[in-house]
């Protein structure tokens, strides 16, 4: 199916840039999987039977609203904006409308994204860290990809994407395993960005090439999905321009969700 989006769309729907066509790809799912979940915003607005806003509110150097997410011509589009001297961004989950437990998460995703915010499509299990040490029973933090414009240092991050693990909680027992891969073809356009979680291992996929497995430790808890953008100054992503993102109906920081799909063991 054909899907024509507009690549700058105002949220206000006050002006257009330049169109770009592009055709709905279809990264096959490893052998033995079925789709038995999907969103292809294809409808007006956001289906809340399936997502709900995520952490309204004040996060990091921006306040997260309902405001920087709408869905335009099947694509899911949370745009990064300033205005009145505030950072706005948004960030949408399954949180109680789906958790799973193992299979594979694939999604379409193009990043037009700033210096001082990254974008992330990512799990989470609600108990993660609880208990402190079991990170099996406990679920993780999983990002699938983060991506970003810059490092804190400055130096240009756009052609690569972070695969991390978090377990164990955010305190003094927290660890990580992480992994870049770069591709200087990731600083434009879509790619597909695929996910296997089975009993013992997980495996990472950029254009249906393995980028990553790691085979412990391994979740065994309900993991929900989240689709973000964040904002912090002087950190992970580097340093906010001087006047911010850009106002709503202008902003080019954003993050355009084709689809995203989740299979199951057949």
């Amino acid at each position: 199916m054909l899907k024509l989006f507009w690549r700058g769309i105002a949220l206000a729907g006050l002006i257009c840039f330049p169109v770009l066509f592009c055709l709905s790809a279809h990264a096959a799912p490893p052998a033995g999987y079925k789709l038995a979940w999907a969103d292809e915003f294809n409808g007006p607005s956001l289906d809340t039977n399936k997502w709900v806003l995520w952490l309204l509110g004040r996060r990091h150097d921006a306040i997260n609203t309902a405001d920087a997410i709408m869905l335009t011509n099947g694509c899911l589009v949370i745009t990064t904006y300033t205005e009145g001297g505030t950072n706005f961004t948004g960030m949408v989950s399954t949180r109680g409308k789906f958790e799973p437990v193992r299979g594979y998460w694939e999604a379409r995703i193009a990043f037009s994204e700033t210096p001082g915010m990254w974008s992330a499509y990512w799990l989470q299990s609600p108990t993660m860290g609880r208990p402190p040490d079991d990170p099996a029973k406990a679920g993780m933090e999983i990002d699938i990809i983060e991506h970003r414009a810059t490092a804190k240092s400055g130096s240009r991050e756009d052609g690569k994407v972070m695969h991390t693990l978090h377990w164990n909680g955010y305190g003094e027992l927290h660890q990580k395993n992480t992994h870049t891969t770069e591709n200087s073809a990731l600083k434009s356009g879509f790619h597909i960005y695929g996910f296997e979680w089975t009993e013992s291992a997980y495996r990472f996929y950029v254009d249906s090439k393995l980028t990553w497995t790691v085979n412990g430790p391994i979740s065994k808890a309900p993991e929900f999905l989240i689709l973000s953008s964040e904002v912090k100054d002087k950190d992970w992503a580097g340093t906010i321009p001087r006047g911010g993102f850009g106002r709503r109906a202008s902003s080019r920081t954003r993050m355009l969700v084709d689809y995203v799909r989740y299979y199951s063991k057949e």
